[in-house]
């Protein structure tokens, strides 16, 4: 341990390198994991509570003006929050933070109840700062724990999630002629995306030069090119300019692929992270020059432009600048720093809380009904 003062050390942080945070998202399941339609009555509704949400009359897909639709929306109990235990050192300043998850137009967040120490302090961190929010965190800090002591920092929520549809006339749409400044995080090179590299504008000039009729059809010619060209297989994460030499890669590759595809296009995309999967959103505007966001499964069954998942939206986005790191982050994975007396051979203990509910035990049950060769 590194001294940070005479008899004092700091903790190690939780702070996860890119392949132990993929032990937190999973390996990217081959197939919507949950939720294309066709497979969940194939499979006889595996997915608990999904027969009386697509028997229903908000089942059928509302379009409120312009772009995607919403649908058969569903209400679930979710835990989030961290564990702490000490080890036989007094800690002080304990500090952690953690994805937690925010309302987007699909999902509606509500903390239901929070079971938080009285010694405790908790508050929200929206980034980027000073921009629309694409991700939010949760941000504990503990002054001080006795020796062999836990305490837990649970929130208790409901999330109403609801699928996404298609837009209905998707020939009124358009790459944007000049990009907003909000959008500027969305473009360009982020962590492990390399939208600038020699093969990513190679490869979107040749689509480029197919002449799409639109602009949803040039997006979905790049959408084409990842699922013909890109195998999919489960491995290390890596950057999208070495996935792109071997043509593999599974969600994290696939999904960075497509983003620096349409980023190469003037097209502003980002990474949405969800437990155990992430999948891309492209940006166009419609005829009056309205933006629209549309999601794609390039990992999976087919869905261009919409998206049945009713696992919740941890962040989007792909590059987020916290005050805890130097560099830009590809994705907010938990962080935990402490101070402790440099005694003992054991570490604090923290672990982050992400308890599904009963969506945890219908993800396993359709896991268990996947083919060998393609559980994560």
């Amino acid at each position: 341990m590194k001294k940070a003062k005479p008899n004092r050390s700091v903790c190690p942080k939780l702070d996860r390198p890119e392949l132990h945070r993929r032990e937190l998202l999973g390996r990217g399941i081959h197939g919507l994991l949950l939720l294309g339609c066709s497979m969940q009555i194939a499979q006889g509704n595996a997915l608990g509570g999904i027969q009386d949400a697509l028997g229903a009359t908000d089942s059928i897909p509302k379009h409120e003006g312009k772009g995607v639709g919403y649908f058969a929306p569903r209400k679930l109990d979710m835990k989030f929050g961290m564990k702490f235990k000490s080890n036989e050192n007094f800690c002080t300043n304990l500090f952690a933070t953690i994805a937690f998850p925010t309302d987007w137009p699909e999902q509606k967040v509500q903390v239901k109840q929070s079971n938080i120490p009285p010694n405790a302090q908790w508050q929200y961190r929206d980034l980027p700062p000073n921009a629309p929010t694409s991700a939010r965190q949760l941000v504990m800090s503990i002054p001080a724990m006795q020796p062999n002591g836990e305490l837990d920092l649970i929130f208790e929520i409901e999330i109403e999630k609801s699928f996404i549809t298609a837009p209905e006339d998707t020939s009124i749409y358009q790459i944007p002629k000049k990009i907003p400044k909000e959008l500027n995080w969305f473009m360009g090179n982020s962590p492990m995306i390399d939208a600038g590299a020699s093969d990513i504008k190679r490869i979107a000039k040749s689509i480029k030069d197919t002449k799409p009729q639109t602009a949803w059809e040039h997006i979905e010619k790049i959408y084409d090119w990842v699922r013909e060209n890109i195998e999919y297989i489960n491995g290390p994460i890596r950057n999208t300019r070495e996935a792109m030499k071997d043509k593999r890669g599974d969600c994290e590759e696939m999904t960075g692929i497509f983003i620096a595809l349409c980023r190469a296009s003037n097209v502003p995309a980002r990474c949405v992270w969800i437990p155990n999967h992430c999948y891309p959103e492209f940006y166009l505007e419609d005829d009056e020059g309205t933006g629209h966001w549309f999601p794609c499964q390039v990992a999976g069954d087919r869905q261009f432009g919409q998206m049945p998942e009713y696992r919740p939206i941890l962040q989007k986005g792909d590059r987020f600048k916290v005050p805890e790191h130097n560099a830009p982050q590809h994705y907010l994975s938990e962080f935990f720093r402490c101070t402790q007396r440099p005694v003992g051979n054991r570490d604090p203990e923290v672990e982050p809380v992400q308890d599904l509910g009963p969506l945890k035990d219908e993800i396993a049950d359709l896991q268990s009904q996947l083919p060998t060769q393609i559980k994560p």
